[in-house]
């Protein structure tokens, strides 16, 4: 899946980031932290960045993994 990052919340030990999945109507959410190894995946990404690789922790939450392998996409492309 594909979205943009809207927001970035960074709260104790536990980092949030909002993102708009493409084609889906509501925001979702991922949590991860600098203890985590998927901590590498997200630490560069910004608010308003295009990012692809996504996949549901839990669709019906509209949770994120993680641990998905997310990589950042050119602006050019949407």
């Amino acid at each position: 899946m594909e979205g943009q990052i809207k927001r970035i919340i960074p709260s104790g030990e536990f980092v949030t980031f909002i993102i708009q999945v493409k084609d889906v109507q509501s925001c979702s959410r991922t949590f991860t932290g600098q203890k985590y190894r998927n901590f590498a995946y997200w630490r560069d990404l910004k608010v308003g960045d295009w990012i692809a690789g996504l996949r549901w922790l839990d669709e019906t939450k509209g949770i994120i993994d993680a641990d998905s392998p997310v990589y950042l996409l050119q602006d050019t492309l949407f």
